[in-house]
């Protein structure tokens, strides 16, 4: 299986002479999803942006093999436009033909359950809401990997787990990779097929945990023994850098 992405020996230092992110290697495949966690300031933002190619490397290689789409903590809505208006942006900027842009809008207002809010402006929008249409501005350009920095961070503890079911769903049905930032480790592993953790700066990967719960995961899975176990071994890793 080739890797949709891939970083090799990376690392970035900036003009302050601050080393961020020390050698780091990782692939992400087709489909899979990969979470990512590590103590404030270990470098995940920046191991992102590195990604999506907003930052170079100081050193080390980024192979894409496809297109991105990356979704920020904030929903970056533009306030004047409504739900349909604000997905169809990205299109619309790359020329997309317009009937094109109404079939793939319509498309994903259904995979986002936004349809009935379609025409609403953004401060009509609860804070869920309007991420949901931030993922699906993202989902209507069809890329192959999307990268999350935080997505649902602000967001209350029902209405995040909700958009988690939601994300997974989705993302199982449309067969997408994707590399996830956050620092909610539950959050991480009911999400993920693999989650790494991050040492602190200059942060590198120092663990992984492949995820053994399918690719269909229900709500009930959070309360498991074995969700709270895995949940646990997690935490402790992450505990025991920070010491």
């Amino acid at each position: 299986m080739i890797p949709v992405l891939e970083f090799i020996d990376v690392s970035h230092q900036f003009p302050d002479s601050t080393l961020a992110l020390g050698s780091t290697n990782l692939q992400l495949n087709p489909g899979e999803f990969v979470s990512i966690v590590g103590p404030s300031g270990c470098g995940k933002s920046t191991l992102l942006r590195i990604a999506s190619g907003l930052l170079e490397p100081s050193s080390g290689s980024v192979i894409r093999n496809g297109s991105l789409q990356f979704v920020f903590q904030d929903s970056t809505l533009l306030p004047w436009r409504n739900v349909r208006k604000n997905i169809a942006l990205n299109l619309e900027l790359d020329d997309v033909d317009r009937h094109e842009i109404n079939r793939r809008v319509d498309n994903v207002l259904q995979l986002v359950s936004m349809q009935d809010s379609a025409e609403k402006i953004p401060r009509q929008l609860s804070g869920g809401m309007k991420m949901r249409t931030s993922l699906a501005r993202s989902l209507v350009c069809e890329p192959d990997i999307f990268l999350f920095d935080e997505p649902f961070s602000a967001l209350d503890e029902f209405s995040r787990e909700r958009l988690n079911s939601d994300l997974r769903a989705i993302l199982a049905r449309i067969n997408a990779a994707s590399l996830f930032i956050t620092h909610s480790i539950s959050e991480a592993v009911f999400l993920s097929d693999r989650v790494l953790v991050m040492s602190p700066r200059p942060g590198h990967i120092i663990e992984e945990f492949v995820i053994p719960f399918g690719s269909v995961r229900d709500d009930e899975l959070r309360y498991t023994p074995e969700f709270a176990l895995l949940t646990g071994r997690i935490a402790s890793t992450f505990r025991s850098i920070q010491r």
